[in-house]
């Protein structure tokens, strides 16, 4: 059975959330948090679609560079 997609999407949304406001709270714990949410749904990834799997991880690799880009403790 194929897992939920809309889950995957959630985490994604809450990391770029995480992200756009980090300049609002404490950036480092942000970050940290982005990341956290990026990491567990990656975890999700291996139970969807191939396309979907292919797709989210896409997605998170782009996240994943923007925290690059901007966390200063990479």
């Amino acid at each position: 059975m194929p897992g939920d997609p809309a889950a995957v999407w959630s985490l994604i949304q809450r990391a770029d959330e995480l992200i756009k406001y980090a300049s609002n709270r404490d950036e480092r714990a942000a970050y940290a948090q982005a990341r956290a949410a990026l990491t567990e749904a990656e975890i999700l990834i291996p139970e969807l679609d191939e396309p979907q799997r292919v797709r989210f991880t896409e997605q998170i690799a782009l996240r994943r560079g923007d925290l690059d880009r901007y966390d200063p403790a990479s």
